[in-house]
């Protein structure tokens, strides 16, 4: 499955645009650090079920944590995703209930 490359599109009615801006900037700035990482992201089952969960979180952040701030969101993410990555490329998430 796919996630659509604007993950936040569906929550438009809820959002004003430059907020919706935010939220991509984060998701993107976010993406792009775990992928320089060193994951494995040769699954593409991993990298749909990566994408949900991250802009799962970097929702938390905009909604329950009143977040919007590019950076902050990222560094949320980033920490509620069980800090994501180690060094030598290794995956750690948070469990799935979380």
């Amino acid at each position: 499955m796919e996630v659509s490359t604007v993950p936040f599109q569906q929550y438009a009615p809820f959002f004003k645009p430059e907020e919706l801006d935010t939220l991509t900037a984060a998701f993107e700035a976010t993406w792009q650090e775990l992928s320089a990482s060193g994951l494995d992201l040769s699954s593409e089952d991993n990298i749909a079920l990566l994408k949900r969960k991250l802009a799962q979180r970097i929702l938390v952040s905009a909604t329950a944590g009143g977040v919007r701030d590019v950076e902050t969101m990222k560094e949320q993410a980033m920490r509620s995703l069980g800090g994501g990555v180690c060094p030598g490329g290794e995956q750690t998430f948070a469990s799935e209930a979380a």
